[in-house]
């Protein structure tokens, strides 16, 4: 009995054991995960190489095409360059020769004078010294310092544009901007002038001539006083008047009251007054412009 009881456990415990076996092996197995197909090798049975690090990859460069040529005009700049300016000069003046302190030669070009002309310009409000006198090189060369030959001048004109010796009657600025009537007059190379009614500039003119005088400029330092005229003394009782005056053949010289005559505005000597108002008589023998 002992051994049956045995034999019936061993079996009873044969078929636990069975069937244990039976429900492990009908486990379902995880299903895989990776969709990656095996290698060619792994499906033949062959051991599969373990896979070698990946290379760095090299980063891609996306080649431009060669831009197209724009279709679009090209800019040009808004502002051209101005042509050469074919505009005339404006109208004035220019030197042809200075004769001397306060008279030049000139050429007009439309304007004060007409275009083309030469003409002889006596300038305005001044008197500079006549040739001969003290100190008429020096005004001379002043004017034509301030004048040089070939200039041009600005011309302007007062009242009376001409004289009764056809002279145009001016005030002139040089290239530089210079005032030439009162510039002579403030340096001493001349004397202020009045002779109305061309008195446009005389207020700024005179005050030259008083700074002139001040300072002992030019022709106040180097020049003696003329000698103040005296009325000629009278003849003897018993000498009868001249009938005649000296040398009756000249012409009469200019009357005072006009603007300044010196002699190269005449054609020769000529007589004078007594007071002699062009200072033309440098040898106070009656006579006027019959020095050299």
């Amino acid at each position: 009995m002992l051994i049956l009881g045995l034999l019936l456990g061993l079996g009873g415990l044969g078929t636990l054991l069975e069937g244990g076996e039976k429900r492990t092996s009908g486990t379902a197995t995880p299903s895989e995960t990776s969709t990656a197909r095996p290698s060619d090798e792994a499906r033949d049975g062959s051991p599969t190489a373990p896979a070698s690090p990946a290379a760095p990859t090299a980063p891609t460069t996306t080649a431009k095409p060669p831009a197209e040529p724009s279709d679009a005009t090209p800019t040009t700049p808004t502002t051209k360059p101005k042509p050469p300016s074919t505009a005339a000069a404006p109208p004035g003046v220019v030197v042809l020769r200075v004769i001397d302190g306060d008279t030049l030669e000139v050429r007009g070009e439309g304007g004060v004078l007409p275009k083309g002309s030469v003409a002889r310009v006596r300038l305005l409000e001044i008197d500079a010294p006549e040739r001969g006198a003290c100190f008429a090189d020096d005004a001379t060369d002043r004017t034509a310092e301030l004048l040089p030959p070939g200039s041009r001048v600005r011309a302007e004109r007062d009242t009376e544009l001409t004289d009764r010796y056809d002279r145009y009657l001016l005030y002139v600025w040089n290239e530089e901007g210079t005032f030439v009537n009162e510039s002579l007059v403030r340096s001493g190379h001349a004397e202020a002038d009045l002779h109305p009614p061309n008195d446009k500039h005389w207020p700024r003119i005179s005050k030259a001539e008083d700074a002139a005088r001040q300072a002992g400029a030019g022709l106040w330092t180097a020049c003696p006083e003329p000698p103040k005229t005296s009325a000629p003394p009278p003849d003897p009782p018993d000498s009868p008047a001249p009938d005649t005056p000296a040398r009756p053949d000249l012409p009469d010289g200019p009357p005072a009251g006009v603007p300044d005559v010196d002699c190269s505005d005449l054609s020769g000597p000529v007589r004078v007054g007594p007071d002699d108002p062009h200072r033309l008589d440098r040898d106070g023998d009656g006579i006027g412009c019959d020095t050299g």
